[in-house]
């Protein structure tokens, strides 16, 4: 998988900017209109990871259900800890050690979830 570009004009770049703006569902639906036309598997490895770790923040965030949110970024982090560490020109090692501290905090709802980036 090539590194893409980080302007705003490829869905992973649009999902990222949605996702570290708080918008967790609307990075989802970025991630998934790629992802399903996406015939790579290490591509749709990647996006069906970050697409199940947004949907666990948008369980958790907006409709309080702690219990099914853990159980999708399980399914999210086991994905993408599968992915190259810099899967997608991402720095996902980085965000797959922050988004398990954040989701162990004691109230993780409450307190700014870990932000995604590309490599530079």
């Amino acid at each position: 998988m090539t590194v893409p570009p980080t302007s705003l004009d490829t869905p992973l770049a649009q999902g990222v900017a949605l996702f570290n703006a708080g918008a967790h569902f609307a990075a989802h639906e970025a991630w998934e209109d790629r992802w399903r036309v996406a015939t790579d598997p290490d591509e749709r490895r990647l996006l069906q990871g970050l697409i199940q770790v947004a949907a666990a923040h948008h369980k958790l965030r907006v409709q309080g259900k702690p219990e099914s949110a853990a159980r999708l970024l399980a399914r999210g982090l086991a994905k993408l800890d599968a992915c190259a560490p810099d899967a997608g020109g991402l720095r996902l090692a980085d965000f797959r050690d922050a988004t398990r501290a954040w989701f162990a905090a004691e109230s993780p709802q409450r307190v700014a979830g870990p932000l995604l980036s590309f490599r530079r």
